[in-house]
């Protein structure tokens, strides 16, 4: 009997070539439960064709890695092909290839970059972009194809066949989980997407393994309640106790990854998910079966990957601080620390990249993710953090910062990193905009800082730039005074358009009843403040010490209009800060997107949703 690609039915003890079924048995006999129980749960073929789809399963996902892959790898290029193009002379020529790239990555930003923000639902203010969502979806989608998929088989072991693949399924998405979860990642590598982004894919593959391990254990539970065989099976078979354990390690992970619990004491959840992940290990190498014994090489393969990242991060962790690196600390307005960390062996980082930074005179064991708001030619070569005291470990810091700039005070550094700083080469774009919110602005001032060291030696595509920072107080501008007015000078001297504009939101001395007409004239002119032009005869540290300074929110629709209309070239947006300015830049950039206005590329800094 043809099972549509599932195999040979498996066939009842009085009925050896139909459908495995009840009918016609005493199932108040011990010993003919007992035989019924054992055809159901034999899995010669089931586990065949259950491994070949946890094998396709695969196929899939190699699929999406290569096509993003391919896609990063061709991006770069043609960026760096117009850096090339740039300090050579050269024009950058459009061809088709150019417009078949150009038309792909302008559908897939306009449909991947926008984001809905609740302001006032905190349970769901955290919504990730749309192109995440999708991504989600196309995901849960492909596993519940796979798993129903030729499930065709009559009788009771229609339900069976259903259990079997779903376990299967629950298995073979275990390398996955452990590839998006390494800091040291492969993924990562090929398709350009830092571990901190792919972070999210894991937490989302985690919930897919949830979906499935349910699907295995209610499909068959059920059909034991349903054939009066639950008792037997709990009571003669190990692996409902192993699988039922391995299922609450899965079912725990997922709830602690949830964004509230997570946050709540994150080294806590930290330690607690590591030992949840090697009980669930444990648990699940017990519960697959002795008869499907091979299933288990998608756990040593996870094994395998786990110990690589491990031993990869291990030895970068040696090399950084085999002579560790000391920090200064100084308060500044606003519950801020300026950390200053002089390491003699991290020399080398993206602008953008983030490391986690231990200070053990303020909480041994413990790190915090900080993003370096230098650049390895600025400061002399240190690497320059601004962190917001919020509790514990950087209210310590805080604490423990000296008032004064002359401080000798120094304490010992921990340095895991750097990560990140995988977004595209600002330099290759016309115009760009940095827009950043309190101490988001360490990232935009490390992209900042890198173009204007290499503007003065370099041929750069670049035209113009514009900084927008939204502060609370105009104390906090001293945070990056002087490396924002070094940064500007120098690459006004170096022919680029600069653009300034600090917007103080919650100052009382300056924000007035007048605010909003200020707001009003200042979208209607189109203008951030006095612009610092190449031609003009004064120079931006003469004539903008007041004029950067507005008072409420920035109008970041205008400012990203005027800046595309007066662009020659791609347009490039940064963005780092709270995520209501990080969603509503995405709504906006997305509504610029045109077939007929020049590209918008943009980069949304975030740590996860």
């Amino acid at each position: 009997m043809d099972m549509s690609g599932m195999g040979m039915p498996m066939p009842s003890p009085d009925n050896p070539s139909g459908p495995l079924t009840t009918a016609g048995l005493d199932m108040t006999n011990s010993t003919v439960q007992a035989n019924y129980l054992a055809s159901l749960l034999d899995d010669t073929e089931l586990q065949v064709t259950s491994n070949l789809y946890a094998t396709r399963f695969w196929y899939g996902i190699v699929v999406v890695i290569g096509i993003a892959a391919i896609f990063n790898i061709v991006l770069r290029l043609l960026l760096y092909t117009r850096l090339k193009n740039a300090a050579s002379g050269k024009p950058n020529i459009t061809n088709f290839f150019k417009r078949t790239v150009t038309v792909v990555t302008t559908a897939f930003r306009k449909t991947s970059y926008p984001q809905i923000f609740f302001s006032h639902h905190t349970g769901l203010g955290r919504l990730p972009p749309f192109g995440i969502i999708i991504m989600v979806l196309a995901y849960i989608a492909y596993l519940f194809a796979l798993e129903y998929i030729n499930v065709q088989i009559p009788g009771d072991q229609n339900k069976q066949a259903i259990s079997v693949r779903a376990g299967w399924l629950t298995i073979t998405q275990v390398p996955l989980l452990v590839l998006l979860a390494g800091k040291v990642n492969l993924i990562g590598f090929f398709t350009g997407v830092s571990y901190e982004r792919l972070n999210i894919l894991h937490r989302w593959v985690a919930r897919g393994m949830l979906i499935t391990a349910t699907m295995h254990f209610v499909y068959q539970n059920v059909l034991w309640s349903d054939r009066g065989l639950l008792q037997l099976e709990w009571n003669t078979d190990t692996c409902p106790p192993s699988g039922i354990a391995a299922y609450s390690f899965i079912l725990w992970m997922n709830i602690t990854t949830i964004a509230p619990i997570r946050n709540w004491w994150y080294e806590f959840f930290v330690i607690q998910h590591l030992i949840t992940w090697f009980g669930f290990v444990v648990a699940i190498m017990y519960h697959l079966p002795s008869t499907a014994l091979y299933s288990r090489v998608y756990i040593w393969i996870s094994i395998g990957l786990y110990c690589l990242d491990r031993l990869l991060r291990s030895l970068r962790s040696i090399y950084n601080n085999i002579r560790p690196g000391r920090a200064t600390l100084m308060k500044m307005p606003g519950g801020v620390t300026k950390i200053v960390v002089r390491s003699r062996q991290v020399k080398h980082w993206a602008p953008g990249s983030f490391v986690l930074l231990s200070l053990p005179r303020f909480g041994v064991g413990q790190s915090h993710p900080a993003t370096i708001a230098s650049v390895p030619s600025s400061h002399g070569g240190d690497l320059v953090f601004i962190l917001r005291a919020h509790q514990g470990f950087t209210t310590r810091i805080l604490a423990g910062a000296s008032e004064s700039i002359e401080s000798k005070a120094t304490y010992l550094a921990f340095i895991d990193g750097p990560y990140g700083g995988t977004h595209l080469d600002f330099a290759a774009f016309s115009t760009v905009i940095l827009i950043a919110g309190s101490t988001g602005v360490t990232f935009t001032l490390s992209l900042l800082l890198d173009l204007a060291a290499r503007a003065p030696t370099k041929k750069l595509l670049l035209q113009e730039i514009v900084f927008i920072w939204a502060i609370k107080k105009k104390s906090c501008y001293s945070w990056i005074s002087s490396e924002l007015q070094q940064a500007m000078d120098i690459l006004h001297v170096a022919g680029i358009r600069c653009s300034t504009g600090i917007f103080i939101t919650d100052d009382k001395k300056l924000v007035g009843s007048d605010s909003n007409l200020e707001q009003k004239q200042l979208a209607s002119s189109g203008s951030i403040h006095e612009k610092c032009s190449p031609e003009g005869s004064q120079s931006p540290a003469s004539n903008e010490q007041d004029s950067r300074f507005r008072t409420g929110r920035p109008d970041t629709h205008s400012i990203l209009f005027d800046a595309q209309s007066r662009a020659d070239g791609e347009m490039g947006v940064a963005v780092c800060g709270p995520m209501g300015l990080s969603t509503s830049v995405r709504m906006q950039v997305t509504s610029l997107i045109s077939k007929t206005k020049p590209g918008i590329y943009l980069h949304a800094e975030s740590f996860g949703w």
